[in-house]
């Protein structure tokens, strides 16, 4: 397990909340086959898995992290 600074963590936890939120619009606006629609399904339930993880970590107080 890496030993990310706060700062870090709420970097990524806003990185992966922009990324989902992008994939949301994709799925909702555009045309896609079926295998781009699960594709881009697959991938937003693996970044939510690793927002949700990062959230945990984000909301542990400092001086547990280190």
């Amino acid at each position: 397990m890496m030993n990310l600074s706060p700062k870090a963590v709420r970097f990524l936890v806003e990185a992966l909340e922009f990324r989902i939120a992008a994939y949301q619009i994709q799925l909702d606006e555009q045309d896609l086959s079926e295998d781009e629609a699960s594709e881009i399904t697959n991938d937003m339930m693996f970044l939510e898995s690793l927002l949700q993880e990062l959230k945990k970590m984000r909301d542990i107080p400092v001086s547990q992290v280190f």
